[in-house]
């Protein structure tokens, strides 16, 4: 017997809205980013630098996130 109550399709549907937005909001910071390290306004050295350690910290929330979102599952 399954005392969980069940998600209903609206609120999975929801979720899949949320992650688009953040997902649309991330390009459009990346886009803007590199638009303004080609017009040399963020020197190529200082975006390397923080480049580098950005692209660690998201593979660590990455990973999180995969690892909660395999926890959570039944």
């Amino acid at each position: 017997m399954n005392l969980e109550p069940q998600k209903t399709g609206s609120e999975i549907r929801n979720v899949g809205g949320v992650a688009r937005a953040l997902a649309s909001l991330t390009i459009l910071a990346f886009a803007a980013i590199a638009i303004l390290v080609v017009l040399d306004l963020i020197p190529r050295a200082a975006f390397a630098e923080v480049a580098t350690k950005t692209a660690m910290i998201a593979g660590i929330c990455v990973s999180c996130v995969v690892a909660i979102g395999f926890l959570t599952r039944r």
